[in-house]
């Protein structure tokens, strides 16, 4: 996971997005906030407080294998990751297209 293509992209994605909870939300954590000592590296506040145990006990064991790289996940949050792509044409073949 690039962290520093996270923090360079994140707040460009969130504004162009479609999703009104998306575009209004704001960037938290480590990467977005000085002096962030909660523990979250990158997230974003949804506000919407969903029951996160279980996947949140199955993340336990990615970061006891220190596996995990975004840190903590707080009420009201969802974890923001954002990865590279190679653009793709609308009119490249999906067979033409390099992996």
């Amino acid at each position: 996971v690039d962290l520093d293509f996270i923090r360079g992209h994140a707040k460009g994605i969130l504004e162009a997005s479609p999703i009104s909870y998306l575009k209004a939300a704001q960037p938290k954590g480590m990467l977005f906030q000085e002096n962030c000592n909660n523990r979250v590296v990158s997230s974003v506040f949804t506000k919407f407080n969903v029951d996160h145990a279980e996947p949140l006990a199955v993340l336990e064991q990615y970061k006891l294998k220190g596996q995990w790289c975004l840190g903590e996940l707080l009420d009201g949050h969802e974890f923001l990751a954002i990865f590279p792509i190679a653009p793709v044409s609308p009119i490249t073949p999906m067979g033409q297209i390099n992996y």
